[in-house]
């Protein structure tokens, strides 16, 4: 459990005059953006002189690979389930290809134009629309900003979901159990965070070291439990599908964007990089997305064999009772305790810098604070509404592959590289549509169906 992609907040919005041509714009929104909303991944803090401290090669890739270790992980194996495994995993490469591709278009431009965020990058789109009266640049940047924030919200719902899942099992039976309502765990869950969004970010640093080995134990955990189940006299249970074809597919694709986009805070960190060139970024990038291709396709089989076609939309849910996954879900509550007010900086920042450069001290503590609390509150009513964590991370991933791995590199293809001809735009436009495509029917399909795949399976995984 890591911060998902959604971690930095393209600059420059709308009540914010910042130049596009530098990156003073992310510095003025968030202090040491990269390094506090990634969790400080142990790389160096930004220089503002843009001196001395940048990131080794090895220390990009650990960044890339503890950035893609978000919530969705855990909703991977129920998803599974309604794609069906081969299915899955050709998938999984998909976009690892698809996320690759279009991070390097985002790269190489952002090197060409000497820009080093999505945002202020795709402000520098030169056609206008609405009959001349508006730039696209601008109408691409709100937009940008826009989805940033409501992905960043996604993710804070995800986490109050992942710890009252957790926190279920201690309570279960208890006098403080409530007849097994959610509604105390999630508001006890909500409390908690408000205290800890007030928080400054160095106090947190310890999370993603923390969250890296929270990841590794939990994969661990199930392959024991993997092992347990298929050697007892039950073996694994039936249902699972080797391969078949579901709507299923819809959710797979969509949480498996919610594991790997990561393009809106790719290029702060690639404009760190030491020796900084497209090439050493490349290389980093498919060590780093190897590797979670093979964290994310073990998790995603060990969940689904051992738990079954019926394995919640949280996989962590179907744990069994025992010393060693309760250790589990204690870490898994520590990190997204920790991870929650990270997440919440690209959504509290903006006011507190604005307040800050237009009112005085104590209005700026105002605004803060109840941006603060609607924050909260918002994520509390909807964690309440949306109890599944599949049906939020497949709704968030559609949105990420729609906007930030589609129609973002989609629109700087085609205006702000190098690349021409009729192929490399009919290219474009293709993954722009694609995008939209993703990211309707992972909002109109936001379940894995695993009972259509069960109809409609050509052969079991599991005899």
């Amino acid at each position: 459990l890591s911060l998902p992609p959604c971690c930095a907040l393209a600059p420059a919005l709308p009540f914010m005059k910042m130049d596009r041509n530098s990156n003073a714009g992310i510095e003025a929104l968030v202090p040491s953006a990269h390094s506090a909303e990634r969790s400080s991944f142990s790389a160096p803090a930004p220089s503002s002189e843009g001196g001395a401290n940048k990131l080794t090669s090895r220390q990009l890739a650990m960044n890339l690979i503890c950035g893609g270790l978000g919530t969705g992980m855990f909703s991977l194996p129920s998803s599974t389930a309604g794609s069906s495994l081969l299915p899955a995993f050709v998938m999984l490469l998909g976009m690892v290809v698809l996320n690759a591709w279009t991070i390097m278009i985002l790269v190489d431009a952002a090197e060409a134009h000497q820009v080093f965020d999505i945002g202020a990058l795709v402000g520098l789109l030169p056609h206008r629309v609405l009959r001349g009266r508006l730039r696209l640049g601008a109408l691409a940047q709100a937009f940008i900003n826009a989805m940033v924030v409501v992905v960043c919200m996604i993710s804070l719902i995800s986490y109050l979901i992942v710890i009252d899942d957790a926190l279920a099992p201690f309570v279960k039976g208890t006098s403080v159990d409530f007849g097994g309502s959610r509604v105390p765990p999630v508001t006890l869950a909500a409390l908690c965070m408000v205290p800890l969004c007030f928080l400054e970010q160095r106090y947190l640093s310890w999370s993603s070291a923390v969250a890296l080995l929270v990841n590794v134990y939990i994969i661990a955990v199930m392959g024991v439990l993997f092992v347990k189940t298929s050697s007892s006299d039950e073996g694994l249970p039936h249902g699972s599908c080797l391969l078949g074809v579901g709507k299923g597919s819809i959710s797979m694709l969509a949480v498996l964007g919610q594991c790997f986009v990561v393009q809106m805070c790719v290029l702060p960190m690639y404009e760190e990089l030491e020796d900084r060139n497209p090439r050493t970024f490349k290389h980093c990038l498919l060590i780093a997305f190897g590797v979670l291709a093979v964290i994310f396709g073990l998790f995603a089989l060990l969940g689904y064999l051992t738990f079954g076609p019926k394995v919640s939309g949280n996989a962590l849910k179907d744990l069994p009772h025992a010393t060693y996954t309760a250790i589990a879900r204690i870490g898994t509550i520590l990190v997204a305790s920790a991870l929650y007010p990270i997440m919440a900086i690209p959504m509290v920042a903006p006011v507190r810098n604005m307040a800050s450069s237009r009112y005085g001290t104590s209005c700026t503590k105002l605004l803060t604070t109840l941006t603060i609390f609607a924050m909260v509150l918002t994520s509390y009513i909807f964690a309440l509404i949306v109890p599944d964590l599949l049906v939020v991370n497949v709704i968030g991933g559609a949105l990420c592959v729609g906007v930030f791995a589609s129609v973002g590199p989609g629109l700087v293809g085609l205006y702000l590289t190098r690349s021409e001809g009729a192929s490399w735009k009919a290219l474009m436009y293709v993954l722009i549509l694609f995008g939209m495509a993703n990211a309707v029917a992972g909002i109109v399909f936001p379940d894995n169906y695993e009972g259509d795949m069960s109809s409609h399976c050509a052969i079991s995984a599991v005899q």
